[in-house]
Protein backbone atom coordinates (compact mmCIF):
# COMPACT_ATOMS: atom_id res chain seq x y z
CA UNK A 1 0.00 0.00 0.00
CA UNK A 2 1.26 3.21 -1.11
CA UNK A 3 2.08 6.18 2.05
CA UNK A 4 0.32 9.20 0.45
CA UNK A 5 -2.17 10.35 2.78
CA UNK A 6 0.98 12.72 4.96
CA UNK A 7 1.75 13.62 1.43
CA UNK A 8 -1.76 14.79 0.40
CA UNK A 9 -2.07 16.64 3.63
CA UNK A 10 0.88 18.66 2.41
CA UNK A 11 -0.25 18.75 -1.38
CA UNK A 12 -3.72 20.51 0.21
CA UNK A 13 -1.46 22.97 2.09
CA UNK A 14 -0.24 24.17 -0.70
CA UNK A 15 -2.68 23.90 -3.13
CA UNK A 16 -4.85 25.82 -0.32
CA UNK A 17 -1.98 28.64 0.00
CA UNK A 18 -1.36 28.60 -4.30
CA UNK A 19 -4.89 28.49 -5.78
CA UNK A 20 -5.95 32.13 -4.35
CA UNK A 21 -2.38 33.34 -4.93
CA UNK A 22 -3.34 31.98 -8.93
CA UNK A 23 -6.80 33.91 -8.64
CA UNK A 24 -4.79 37.24 -7.70
CA UNK A 25 -2.50 36.62 -10.46
CA UNK A 26 -5.19 36.61 -12.76
CA UNK A 27 -6.89 39.69 -11.77
CA UNK A 28 -3.65 41.65 -12.11
CA UNK A 29 -1.58 42.72 -15.24
CA UNK A 30 -2.41 44.77 -18.23
CA UNK A 31 -6.31 42.81 -18.47
CA UNK A 32 -8.51 45.45 -16.85
CA UNK A 33 -11.97 44.10 -16.26
CA UNK A 34 -12.93 44.87 -19.23
CA UNK A 35 -10.66 42.64 -20.74
CA UNK A 36 -8.53 43.11 -24.44
CA UNK A 37 -9.98 42.36 -27.34
CA UNK A 38 -8.09 40.22 -30.24
CA UNK A 39 -9.83 40.41 -33.85
CA UNK A 40 -9.99 36.93 -35.61
CA UNK A 41 -8.95 38.50 -39.11
CA UNK A 42 -5.54 39.59 -37.28
CA UNK A 43 -5.14 35.91 -36.65
CA UNK A 44 -4.25 32.40 -37.60
CA UNK A 45 -6.80 31.12 -40.01
CA UNK A 46 -6.78 27.26 -41.29
CA UNK A 47 -9.36 26.44 -43.89
CA UNK A 48 -11.50 29.68 -42.61
CA UNK A 49 -12.75 32.45 -44.86
CA UNK A 50 -12.38 36.23 -44.32
CA UNK A 51 -15.73 38.00 -45.08
CA UNK A 52 -16.33 41.80 -44.26
CA UNK A 53 -20.32 43.39 -44.40
CA UNK A 54 -20.99 39.91 -45.47
CA UNK A 55 -25.08 39.43 -45.82
CA UNK A 56 -26.67 35.84 -46.72
CA UNK A 57 -29.26 34.15 -46.53
CA UNK A 58 -30.42 30.72 -44.29
CA UNK A 59 -31.22 27.85 -46.29
CA UNK A 60 -34.75 28.64 -45.67
CA UNK A 61 -34.59 31.87 -47.60
CA UNK A 62 -34.21 34.10 -44.50
CA UNK A 63 -31.82 37.04 -44.85
CA UNK A 64 -29.48 38.23 -42.57
CA UNK A 65 -26.18 40.70 -42.26
CA UNK A 66 -23.73 40.75 -40.68
CA UNK A 67 -22.45 44.56 -42.09
CA UNK A 68 -20.00 46.54 -39.86
CA UNK A 69 -17.38 43.90 -38.96
CA UNK A 70 -15.00 41.63 -40.87
CA UNK A 71 -15.14 38.48 -39.89
CA UNK A 72 -13.73 34.77 -40.53
CA UNK A 73 -16.22 31.75 -41.04
CA UNK A 74 -15.14 28.38 -40.05
CA UNK A 75 -17.11 25.44 -42.50
CA UNK A 76 -16.23 21.44 -42.75
CA UNK A 77 -14.31 19.94 -39.92
CA UNK A 78 -11.00 20.29 -39.56
CA UNK A 79 -11.36 24.78 -40.21
CA UNK A 80 -10.49 26.95 -37.41
CA UNK A 81 -9.27 30.83 -36.43
CA UNK A 82 -7.19 31.49 -34.00
CA UNK A 83 -5.76 34.23 -31.99
CA UNK A 84 -2.65 34.83 -29.75
CA UNK A 85 -3.09 36.38 -26.48
CA UNK A 86 -1.08 38.18 -24.08
CA UNK A 87 -1.08 37.96 -20.69
CA UNK A 88 1.28 39.87 -18.14
CA UNK A 89 0.42 37.39 -15.11
CA UNK A 90 -0.23 33.45 -15.33
CA UNK A 91 -3.83 33.35 -13.80
CA UNK A 92 -7.61 32.46 -14.89
CA UNK A 93 -9.32 34.48 -17.05
CA UNK A 94 -12.56 34.44 -18.84
CA UNK A 95 -12.74 34.28 -22.88
CA UNK A 96 -15.68 36.34 -24.37
CA UNK A 97 -16.30 35.38 -28.36
CA UNK A 98 -18.77 37.73 -30.74
CA UNK A 99 -20.29 35.14 -32.74
CA UNK A 100 -23.27 34.50 -35.43
CA UNK A 101 -24.76 31.54 -36.31
CA UNK A 102 -27.81 31.48 -38.82
CA UNK A 103 -27.59 27.82 -40.37
CA UNK A 104 -29.00 25.27 -37.39
CA UNK A 105 -31.75 26.64 -35.64
CA UNK A 106 -30.55 24.30 -32.62
CA UNK A 107 -26.61 25.03 -32.35
CA UNK A 108 -23.37 24.26 -33.65
CA UNK A 109 -20.56 23.10 -31.21
CA UNK A 110 -17.11 23.77 -32.07
CA UNK A 111 -13.88 22.95 -30.18
CA UNK A 112 -11.69 24.99 -27.97
CA UNK A 113 -7.92 24.64 -27.82
CA UNK A 114 -5.87 26.56 -25.17
CA UNK A 115 -2.38 26.57 -26.74
CA UNK A 116 -2.50 23.53 -28.57
CA UNK A 117 -4.12 21.85 -25.62
CA UNK A 118 -8.20 20.53 -25.77
CA UNK A 119 -10.12 22.64 -23.65
CA UNK A 120 -13.79 21.22 -24.27
CA UNK A 121 -16.42 22.43 -26.47
CA UNK A 122 -18.40 25.61 -27.26
CA UNK A 123 -22.19 25.88 -28.00
CA UNK A 124 -22.97 28.35 -30.54
CA UNK A 125 -26.64 28.86 -30.49
CA UNK A 126 -28.87 30.20 -33.55
CA UNK A 127 -28.78 33.92 -34.30
CA UNK A 128 -29.14 36.17 -37.28
CA UNK A 129 -27.18 39.21 -35.55
CA UNK A 130 -23.82 39.31 -34.09
CA UNK A 131 -23.91 38.07 -30.22
CA UNK A 132 -21.48 38.32 -27.35
CA UNK A 133 -21.00 34.68 -25.05
CA UNK A 134 -18.71 33.22 -22.54
CA UNK A 135 -17.18 30.80 -24.41
CA UNK A 136 -15.45 29.35 -21.33
CA UNK A 137 -12.98 30.05 -18.31
CA UNK A 138 -9.13 28.67 -18.73
CA UNK A 139 -5.98 29.05 -17.21
CA UNK A 140 -3.52 31.12 -19.00
CA UNK A 141 0.50 31.59 -18.34
CA UNK A 142 1.91 34.54 -18.70
CA UNK A 143 3.23 35.74 -21.70
CA UNK A 144 1.41 34.86 -25.16
CA UNK A 145 -1.03 31.91 -25.20
CA UNK A 146 -3.01 30.48 -28.65
CA UNK A 147 -6.84 30.28 -28.44
CA UNK A 148 -8.38 28.48 -31.37
CA UNK A 149 -11.64 27.51 -31.97
CA UNK A 150 -11.59 24.59 -34.52
CA UNK A 151 -14.97 23.34 -36.37
CA UNK A 152 -16.78 20.43 -34.97
CA UNK A 153 -20.28 21.09 -36.01
CA UNK A 154 -18.96 24.15 -38.42
CA UNK A 155 -20.97 26.97 -40.42
CA UNK A 156 -20.10 29.68 -37.46
CA UNK A 157 -19.25 33.18 -38.24
CA UNK A 158 -16.38 34.55 -35.77
CA UNK A 159 -15.94 38.68 -35.15
CA UNK A 160 -13.52 39.22 -32.13
CA UNK A 161 -12.31 37.68 -28.79
CA UNK A 162 -12.51 39.23 -25.22
CA UNK A 163 -9.86 38.20 -22.53
CA UNK A 164 -10.42 39.42 -19.12
CA UNK A 165 -9.82 38.16 -15.88
CA UNK A 166 -12.13 35.35 -14.16
CA UNK A 167 -14.42 36.26 -11.30
CA UNK A 168 -12.68 35.15 -8.06
CA UNK A 169 -16.44 33.98 -6.80
CA UNK A 170 -15.88 31.47 -9.64
CA UNK A 171 -12.27 30.48 -9.61
CA UNK A 172 -11.51 29.77 -5.39
CA UNK A 173 -14.07 26.87 -5.64
CA UNK A 174 -15.46 27.49 -1.92
CA UNK A 175 -18.50 25.92 -1.59
CA UNK A 176 -20.52 25.56 2.07
CA UNK A 177 -21.01 21.96 3.41
CA UNK A 178 -24.37 21.81 2.93
CA UNK A 179 -27.12 19.79 1.08
CA UNK A 180 -30.55 20.69 0.06
CA UNK A 181 -32.52 18.31 2.09
CA UNK A 182 -32.13 20.30 5.57
CA UNK A 183 -32.73 16.78 7.44
CA UNK A 184 -30.12 14.99 5.59
CA UNK A 185 -28.72 11.57 7.59
CA UNK A 186 -25.84 11.75 9.33
CA UNK A 187 -23.90 9.61 7.03
CA UNK A 188 -24.47 11.78 4.25
CA UNK A 189 -23.56 15.15 6.12
CA UNK A 190 -20.08 13.34 6.85
CA UNK A 191 -19.47 12.26 2.66
CA UNK A 192 -21.17 15.41 1.92
CA UNK A 193 -18.23 16.87 4.64
CA UNK A 194 -15.92 15.10 2.88
CA UNK A 195 -16.50 15.91 -0.71
CA UNK A 196 -15.92 19.42 0.08
CA UNK A 197 -12.41 18.68 2.11
CA UNK A 198 -10.94 17.51 -0.86
CA UNK A 199 -13.00 19.39 -3.78
CA UNK A 200 -10.52 21.38 -5.73
CA UNK A 201 -7.63 19.84 -4.05
CA UNK A 202 -7.82 16.14 -5.19
CA UNK A 203 -9.59 14.02 -7.60
CA UNK A 204 -11.28 11.07 -6.52
CA UNK A 205 -10.90 7.83 -8.93
CA UNK A 206 -13.82 6.11 -9.44
CA UNK A 207 -15.24 3.14 -11.82
CA UNK A 208 -18.33 2.38 -13.26
CA UNK A 209 -19.24 -1.47 -12.63
CA UNK A 210 -21.47 -3.40 -15.83
CA UNK A 211 -25.26 -3.46 -15.31
CA UNK A 212 -26.95 -6.64 -14.94
CA UNK A 213 -26.65 -9.48 -12.06
CA UNK A 214 -22.71 -10.15 -10.96
CA UNK A 215 -23.51 -14.01 -10.56
CA UNK A 216 -21.30 -14.46 -13.35
CA UNK A 217 -17.43 -14.69 -14.90
CA UNK A 218 -16.29 -11.11 -15.92
CA UNK A 219 -18.56 -9.24 -13.53
CA UNK A 220 -15.55 -7.32 -11.55
CA UNK A 221 -13.68 -7.20 -14.88
CA UNK A 222 -13.01 -3.56 -14.63
CA UNK A 223 -12.20 -3.20 -11.19
CA UNK A 224 -9.79 -6.21 -11.31
CA UNK A 225 -7.94 -4.45 -14.79
CA UNK A 226 -7.29 -1.74 -12.41
CA UNK A 227 -6.45 -3.35 -9.21
CA UNK A 228 -3.89 -5.13 -12.08
CA UNK A 229 -2.91 -2.71 -14.10
CA UNK A 230 -2.08 -0.06 -11.16
CA UNK A 231 -2.19 -2.05 -7.84
CA UNK A 232 -4.52 0.41 -6.63
CA UNK A 233 -8.67 0.17 -6.17
CA UNK A 234 -10.97 3.02 -7.00
CA UNK A 235 -12.88 5.50 -3.91
CA UNK A 236 -16.52 5.67 -5.51
CA UNK A 237 -18.08 3.30 -7.91
CA UNK A 238 -20.95 3.72 -10.16
CA UNK A 239 -23.92 1.32 -9.89
CA UNK A 240 -27.00 1.12 -12.44
CA UNK A 241 -30.71 0.57 -10.75
CA UNK A 242 -32.16 0.00 -14.38
CA UNK A 243 -33.48 -3.39 -13.85
CA UNK A 244 -35.56 -1.44 -10.42
CA UNK A 245 -38.83 -1.06 -12.53
CA UNK A 246 -42.74 -1.19 -10.74
CA UNK A 247 -45.53 -2.53 -12.65
CA UNK A 248 -44.59 -6.01 -12.11
CA UNK A 249 -41.54 -5.50 -14.36
CA UNK A 250 -39.36 -6.16 -11.34
CA UNK A 251 -35.57 -8.17 -11.90
CA UNK A 252 -33.72 -8.40 -9.04
CA UNK A 253 -30.31 -8.39 -9.76
CA UNK A 254 -29.06 -7.13 -6.74
CA UNK A 255 -27.68 -3.96 -7.12
CA UNK A 256 -29.24 -2.12 -4.27
CA UNK A 257 -27.14 -5.60 -2.15
CA UNK A 258 -23.84 -4.83 -3.78
CA UNK A 259 -24.42 -0.77 -3.22
CA UNK A 260 -24.87 -1.10 0.66
CA UNK A 261 -21.40 -3.81 0.86
CA UNK A 262 -19.67 -1.43 -1.19
CA UNK A 263 -20.19 1.34 1.15
CA UNK A 264 -20.63 -0.55 4.80
CA UNK A 265 -17.75 -3.92 3.86
CA UNK A 266 -15.68 -1.84 1.44
CA UNK A 267 -15.76 2.07 2.92
CA UNK A 268 -16.21 2.99 -0.62
CA UNK A 269 -18.49 5.73 -2.18
CA UNK A 270 -21.20 4.72 -4.26
CA UNK A 271 -23.38 6.70 -6.93
CA UNK A 272 -26.48 5.40 -9.00
CA UNK A 273 -27.66 6.76 -11.93
CA UNK A 274 -30.89 4.99 -13.52
CA UNK A 275 -31.50 4.14 -17.06
CA UNK A 276 -34.99 4.28 -16.69
CA UNK A 277 -37.09 2.31 -18.86
CA UNK A 278 -40.44 3.20 -20.53
CA UNK A 279 -42.56 3.03 -17.73
CA UNK A 280 -45.23 0.08 -18.14
CA UNK A 281 -43.03 -0.92 -21.27
CA UNK A 282 -45.61 1.94 -22.90
CA UNK A 283 -44.38 2.71 -26.38
CA UNK A 284 -41.25 0.09 -26.60
CA UNK A 285 -40.22 -0.92 -29.62
CA UNK A 286 -36.98 -2.12 -28.38
CA UNK A 287 -35.36 -3.32 -25.48
CA UNK A 288 -33.14 -0.24 -24.35
CA UNK A 289 -36.72 1.69 -24.06
CA UNK A 290 -34.78 4.32 -22.23
CA UNK A 291 -33.33 5.62 -25.34
CA UNK A 292 -36.02 7.97 -27.25
CA UNK A 293 -35.40 5.67 -30.50
CA UNK A 294 -36.95 2.74 -28.89
CA UNK A 295 -39.95 4.19 -27.54
CA UNK A 296 -42.77 6.98 -28.03
CA UNK A 297 -43.08 6.95 -24.10
CA UNK A 298 -44.04 11.06 -23.40
CA UNK A 299 -42.64 12.55 -20.43
CA UNK A 300 -45.83 15.02 -20.92
CA UNK A 301 -47.84 12.79 -20.74
CA UNK A 302 -46.58 11.05 -17.83
CA UNK A 303 -46.69 14.31 -15.56
CA UNK A 304 -50.38 14.49 -16.51
CA UNK A 305 -52.94 13.09 -14.05
CA UNK A 306 -55.07 10.32 -14.82
CA UNK A 307 -52.77 9.28 -17.65
CA UNK A 308 -51.54 5.47 -18.03
CA UNK A 309 -48.43 7.17 -18.73
CA UNK A 310 -48.70 8.72 -15.14
CA UNK A 311 -50.25 5.64 -13.65
CA UNK A 312 -47.20 3.78 -14.73
CA UNK A 313 -44.52 6.46 -13.81
CA UNK A 314 -45.67 6.79 -10.49
CA UNK A 315 -45.56 2.92 -10.10
CA UNK A 316 -41.96 2.85 -11.04
CA UNK A 317 -41.28 5.87 -8.50
CA UNK A 318 -42.96 4.05 -5.79
CA UNK A 319 -40.74 0.84 -6.50
CA UNK A 320 -37.83 2.70 -7.04
CA UNK A 321 -38.11 4.43 -3.53
CA UNK A 322 -38.58 0.70 -1.97
CA UNK A 323 -34.64 0.24 -3.22
CA UNK A 324 -33.79 3.58 -1.81
CA UNK A 325 -35.03 2.79 1.36
CA UNK A 326 -33.38 -0.50 1.11
CA UNK A 327 -29.92 1.73 1.34
CA UNK A 328 -31.37 3.77 4.05
CA UNK A 329 -32.37 1.09 5.95
CA UNK A 330 -28.50 0.08 5.97
CA UNK A 331 -27.30 3.72 6.60
CA UNK A 332 -25.99 3.71 3.67
CA UNK A 333 -25.95 7.31 1.29
CA UNK A 334 -25.68 7.65 -2.01
CA UNK A 335 -25.02 9.83 -5.07
CA UNK A 336 -27.95 9.78 -6.93
CA UNK A 337 -27.61 11.26 -10.80
CA UNK A 338 -31.78 10.45 -12.17
CA UNK A 339 -32.50 11.81 -15.39
CA UNK A 340 -28.76 12.17 -16.36
CA UNK A 341 -27.63 13.47 -20.16
CA UNK A 342 -31.71 14.92 -20.67
CA UNK A 343 -30.57 17.34 -22.25
CA UNK A 344 -28.92 15.60 -25.48
CA UNK A 345 -32.26 14.25 -26.32
CA UNK A 346 -31.55 10.81 -26.58
CA UNK A 347 -33.15 9.30 -23.35
CA UNK A 348 -37.27 9.92 -22.93
CA UNK A 349 -37.02 12.21 -20.31
CA UNK A 350 -35.62 15.19 -22.51
CA UNK A 351 -37.11 14.15 -25.63
CA UNK A 352 -39.85 16.77 -24.92
CA UNK A 353 -37.69 20.25 -23.98
CA UNK A 354 -36.48 21.61 -20.78
CA UNK A 355 -39.71 22.22 -18.82
CA UNK A 356 -40.98 18.95 -18.63
CA UNK A 357 -37.67 17.21 -17.41
CA UNK A 358 -37.14 19.67 -14.87
CA UNK A 359 -40.95 19.25 -13.70
CA UNK A 360 -40.01 15.42 -13.37
CA UNK A 361 -36.72 15.98 -11.51
CA UNK A 362 -38.39 18.09 -9.26
CA UNK A 363 -41.28 15.70 -8.67
CA UNK A 364 -38.68 12.88 -8.06
CA UNK A 365 -37.26 15.03 -5.25
CA UNK A 366 -40.61 15.70 -3.77
CA UNK A 367 -41.35 12.29 -3.89
CA UNK A 368 -38.34 11.06 -2.25
CA UNK A 369 -37.61 13.61 -0.10
CA UNK A 370 -40.53 14.82 1.33
CA UNK A 371 -43.34 12.20 1.09
CA UNK A 372 -41.10 9.11 1.26
CA UNK A 373 -38.09 10.91 3.68
CA UNK A 374 -35.27 9.38 2.21
CA UNK A 375 -32.79 11.05 3.75
CA UNK A 376 -29.36 9.13 2.63
CA UNK A 377 -29.69 10.92 -0.62
CA UNK A 378 -27.16 13.53 -2.59
CA UNK A 379 -28.42 14.89 -5.64
CA UNK A 380 -26.53 15.41 -8.47
CA UNK A 381 -27.81 16.77 -11.67
CA UNK A 382 -25.88 15.72 -14.94
CA UNK A 383 -25.49 18.83 -17.18
CA UNK A 384 -23.73 20.57 -20.00
CA UNK A 385 -22.43 23.70 -21.33
CA UNK A 386 -24.98 24.58 -24.20
CA UNK A 387 -26.43 28.50 -24.32
CA UNK A 388 -29.85 26.42 -23.17
CA UNK A 389 -28.31 24.38 -20.28
CA UNK A 390 -30.21 27.05 -17.71
CA UNK A 391 -33.04 25.95 -18.72
CA UNK A 392 -32.60 22.12 -18.27
CA UNK A 393 -31.23 23.17 -14.36
CA UNK A 394 -33.33 22.01 -12.15
CA UNK A 395 -32.44 24.42 -9.36
CA UNK A 396 -30.23 25.01 -6.49
CA UNK A 397 -32.85 23.61 -4.15
CA UNK A 398 -33.02 20.03 -5.11
CA UNK A 399 -29.52 19.95 -6.77
CA UNK A 400 -26.15 19.16 -4.62
CA UNK A 401 -24.29 18.54 -7.07
CA UNK A 402 -23.31 19.20 -10.80
CA UNK A 403 -22.04 16.55 -13.08
CA UNK A 404 -20.56 16.40 -16.87
CA UNK A 405 -20.62 13.40 -18.78
CA UNK A 406 -17.28 13.90 -20.96
CA UNK A 407 -17.06 11.62 -24.33
CA UNK A 408 -14.13 13.40 -26.35
CA UNK A 409 -11.82 10.92 -27.46
CA UNK A 410 -11.25 11.88 -31.30
CA UNK A 411 -9.80 10.58 -34.47
CA UNK A 412 -8.83 7.79 -32.24
CA UNK A 413 -7.06 9.29 -29.85
CA UNK A 414 -7.00 9.77 -25.92
CA UNK A 415 -7.55 13.28 -24.99
CA UNK A 416 -5.72 13.91 -21.88
CA UNK A 417 -7.16 17.33 -21.15
CA UNK A 418 -8.69 18.79 -17.86
CA UNK A 419 -10.91 20.63 -20.25
CA UNK A 420 -10.99 23.39 -17.93
CA UNK A 421 -12.89 25.79 -19.67
CA UNK A 422 -15.97 23.20 -19.30
CA UNK A 423 -15.05 22.26 -16.05
CA UNK A 424 -15.69 26.45 -15.10
CA UNK A 425 -18.71 27.15 -17.31
CA UNK A 426 -20.40 24.22 -15.06
CA UNK A 427 -19.05 25.85 -12.21
CA UNK A 428 -20.54 29.41 -13.24
CA UNK A 429 -23.95 27.02 -13.97
CA UNK A 430 -24.45 27.49 -10.18
CA UNK A 431 -22.47 31.16 -9.48
CA UNK A 432 -19.95 28.84 -7.47
CA UNK A 433 -22.78 27.34 -5.09
CA UNK A 434 -22.30 23.53 -6.35
CA UNK A 435 -19.60 21.29 -6.28
CA UNK A 436 -18.62 20.35 -10.08
CA UNK A 437 -17.54 16.61 -11.31
CA UNK A 438 -17.09 14.35 -13.65
CA UNK A 439 -19.92 11.91 -13.71
CA UNK A 440 -18.84 9.62 -16.76
CA UNK A 441 -15.84 9.83 -18.83
CA UNK A 442 -14.06 7.84 -21.68
CA UNK A 443 -10.48 9.08 -21.13
CA UNK A 444 -9.81 9.89 -17.49
CA UNK A 445 -7.64 13.60 -17.27
CA UNK A 446 -3.92 13.33 -16.89
CA UNK A 447 -2.66 14.62 -13.55
CA UNK A 448 -0.66 17.19 -14.96
CA UNK A 449 -3.34 18.61 -16.96
CA UNK A 450 -5.65 18.63 -14.00
CA UNK A 451 -3.11 20.85 -11.60
CA UNK A 452 -1.74 22.94 -14.44
CA UNK A 453 -4.75 24.12 -15.92
CA UNK A 454 -6.94 24.04 -11.88
CA UNK A 455 -9.67 22.17 -13.32
CA UNK A 456 -11.15 20.92 -9.78
CA UNK A 457 -13.27 18.32 -10.77
CA UNK A 458 -14.23 16.37 -7.55
CA UNK A 459 -14.12 12.45 -9.24
CA UNK A 460 -13.61 10.99 -12.57
CA UNK A 461 -15.61 7.68 -13.65
CA UNK A 462 -14.87 6.07 -17.08
CA UNK A 463 -17.85 4.10 -18.41
CA UNK A 464 -17.01 0.31 -17.97
CA UNK A 465 -15.59 -1.98 -20.68
CA UNK A 466 -14.18 -0.31 -23.94
CA UNK A 467 -14.64 3.25 -22.57
CA UNK A 468 -12.10 2.04 -19.66
CA UNK A 469 -9.76 -0.67 -21.20
CA UNK A 470 -9.27 0.30 -24.74
CA UNK A 471 -5.85 2.19 -25.48
CA UNK A 472 -7.84 4.91 -27.75
CA UNK A 473 -9.64 6.03 -24.26
CA UNK A 474 -6.96 4.76 -21.54
CA UNK A 475 -3.82 3.85 -22.18
CA UNK A 476 -2.60 1.87 -19.51
CA UNK A 477 0.57 4.09 -18.77
CA UNK A 478 -1.77 6.88 -17.94
CA UNK A 479 -4.26 5.27 -16.22
CA UNK A 480 -1.15 4.32 -14.03
CA UNK A 481 0.42 7.39 -13.77
CA UNK A 482 -2.62 8.90 -12.53
CA UNK A 483 -4.01 6.23 -9.67
CA UNK A 484 -0.39 6.55 -8.91
CA UNK A 485 -0.44 10.03 -8.17
CA UNK A 486 -0.31 12.26 -4.74
CA UNK A 487 -3.44 14.13 -6.75
CA UNK A 488 -5.50 10.87 -6.97
CA UNK A 489 -7.31 9.46 -4.17
CA UNK A 490 -7.90 5.89 -4.13
CA UNK A 491 -9.89 3.31 -2.23
CA UNK A 492 -6.92 2.74 0.51
CA UNK A 493 -6.94 6.34 0.90
CA UNK A 494 -10.90 6.86 2.25
CA UNK A 495 -11.14 7.80 5.98
CA UNK A 496 -13.99 6.22 7.99
CA UNK A 497 -17.17 7.68 5.68
CA UNK A 498 -19.50 6.83 8.35
CA UNK A 499 -17.79 8.47 11.31
CA UNK A 500 -16.08 11.57 8.86
CA UNK A 501 -16.06 15.04 10.92
CA UNK A 502 -19.42 17.26 9.61
CA UNK A 503 -18.15 20.12 11.38
CA UNK A 504 -19.08 23.78 9.44
CA UNK A 505 -22.00 21.76 8.07
CA UNK A 506 -24.64 24.30 7.51
CA UNK A 507 -28.16 22.99 7.84
CA UNK A 508 -31.25 23.91 9.62
CA UNK A 509 -33.49 21.07 9.79
CA UNK A 510 -37.49 20.91 8.78
CA UNK A 511 -40.60 19.41 9.55
CA UNK A 512 -41.13 16.75 6.71
CA UNK A 513 -44.27 17.13 4.52
CA UNK A 514 -46.01 14.04 4.03
CA UNK A 515 -48.35 14.60 0.76
CA UNK A 516 -51.80 13.19 1.41
CA UNK A 517 -52.25 10.00 -0.70
CA UNK A 518 -54.65 10.13 -3.17
CA UNK A 519 -54.83 6.37 -3.20
CA UNK A 520 -57.84 4.07 -1.19
CA UNK A 521 -56.42 2.72 1.79
CA UNK A 522 -57.68 -0.16 3.81
CA UNK A 523 -59.74 0.21 6.59
CA UNK A 524 -57.90 0.07 9.91
CA UNK A 525 -59.40 -3.05 12.07
CA UNK A 526 -60.36 -1.80 15.87
CA UNK A 527 -56.92 -1.72 17.21
CA UNK A 528 -56.03 0.87 14.68
CA UNK A 529 -53.61 -1.82 12.72
CA UNK A 530 -53.81 -0.79 9.42
CA UNK A 531 -53.85 -4.30 7.29
CA UNK A 532 -50.94 -4.03 4.73
CA UNK A 533 -49.16 -1.22 6.28
CA UNK A 534 -45.70 -3.89 6.72
CA UNK A 535 -43.30 -1.36 7.53
CA UNK A 536 -46.12 1.43 10.18
CA UNK A 537 -45.28 4.32 8.59
CA UNK A 538 -49.40 4.97 8.29
CA UNK A 539 -50.11 3.99 4.41
CA UNK A 540 -49.91 1.01 2.50
CA UNK A 541 -47.73 1.53 -0.57
CA UNK A 542 -45.01 0.10 -2.98
CA UNK A 543 -42.60 0.14 -0.24
CA UNK A 544 -44.62 -2.62 1.84
CA UNK A 545 -44.75 -4.61 -1.64
CA UNK A 546 -41.02 -4.51 -1.51
CA UNK A 547 -41.03 -5.84 2.17
CA UNK A 548 -43.45 -8.28 1.30
CA UNK A 549 -40.66 -9.37 -1.60
CA UNK A 550 -37.96 -10.00 1.05
CA UNK A 551 -39.84 -10.94 3.39
CA UNK A 552 -40.47 -14.06 0.44
CA UNK A 553 -37.20 -14.29 -0.35
CA UNK A 554 -35.60 -14.70 3.12
CA UNK A 555 -33.65 -11.46 3.03
CA UNK A 556 -35.77 -10.69 6.24
CA UNK A 557 -37.42 -12.91 8.69
CA UNK A 558 -39.54 -10.32 10.01
CA UNK A 559 -41.59 -7.06 8.97
CA UNK A 560 -40.83 -3.68 10.51
CA UNK A 561 -44.10 -3.77 12.71
CA UNK A 562 -44.73 -5.68 15.79
CA UNK A 563 -48.06 -7.56 14.91
CA UNK A 564 -46.57 -9.16 11.30
CA UNK A 565 -49.69 -11.48 11.75
CA UNK A 566 -52.07 -9.20 12.13
CA UNK A 567 -50.63 -7.12 9.45
CA UNK A 568 -49.82 -8.89 7.23
CA UNK A 569 -51.88 -11.60 6.62
CA UNK A 570 -54.08 -10.22 3.96
CA UNK A 571 -56.58 -12.87 3.51
CA UNK A 572 -56.61 -13.96 6.95
CA UNK A 573 -55.77 -17.56 6.31
CA UNK A 574 -53.13 -17.91 9.22
CA UNK A 575 -49.88 -17.30 7.78
CA UNK A 576 -47.81 -14.64 5.37
CA UNK A 577 -47.47 -16.17 2.06
CA UNK A 578 -47.14 -15.51 -1.99
CA UNK A 579 -51.14 -15.10 -1.98
CA UNK A 580 -50.89 -12.13 0.90
CA UNK A 581 -47.68 -11.29 -1.87
CA UNK A 582 -50.47 -11.16 -5.15
CA UNK A 583 -53.31 -9.58 -3.12
CA UNK A 584 -50.56 -7.07 -2.69
CA UNK A 585 -49.79 -6.73 -6.22
CA UNK A 586 -53.39 -6.43 -7.09
CA UNK A 587 -54.22 -3.38 -4.58
CA UNK A 588 -51.32 -1.08 -6.06
CA UNK A 589 -52.38 -1.77 -9.58
CA UNK A 590 -56.01 -0.71 -8.77
CA UNK A 591 -57.50 -4.21 -9.44
CA UNK A 592 -58.88 -4.59 -5.75
CA UNK A 593 -59.75 -1.59 -3.56
CA UNK A 594 -59.72 -3.66 -0.03
CA UNK A 595 -57.67 -6.82 0.83
CA UNK A 596 -59.99 -9.84 1.70
CA UNK A 597 -59.50 -9.39 5.21
CA UNK A 598 -61.15 -6.12 5.44
CA UNK A 599 -64.27 -7.35 3.84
Amino acid sequence: MKKKPVKKVLLSLALALILPMISCLGSAGANSEDGVKYEFEDGVNNGAQIYTDYKGETDDGTPFDLSGATCIFIGQKGTSTSVNVEVDKEGIYELIVRYAEPFDKNKKVQYLNVNDANQGEVSFSYTLEWKEISAGIVKLGAGTNNIEFESYWGYTFFDYLIVKPADESITNLKVSKTLTNPNASKEAKSLMSYLCDVYGKHIISGQQELCGSHNYSGAEAEFTYIQEKTGEMPALRGFDFMNYRGNGLFWDDLCAERVIEWYNEKNGIPTVCWHWFSPANIGKSADNSFYTDSTTFSISKALTPGTQENTALLNDIDFMATKLQQLEDANVPILFRPLHEAEGGWFWWGAEGPEPCVELYRLLYDKFTNEYGLDNLIWVWTSYTFATSSQWYPGDDVVDIVGYDKYNAKDGLPNGSAISATFYSLVKLTNGNKLVTMSENDTIPRVGNLINESAGWLYFCPWYGWWLTGEQNNPVDWLTEMYKSEYCITLDELPDLKTYPISGFESTPTAKVTPTSTKTTPTPTPNTVLIGDVNGDGSVNSIDFGYYKMYLLGTIKDFPVENDLAVGDLNNDGSINSIDFGYMKMYLLGMIKVFPIAS
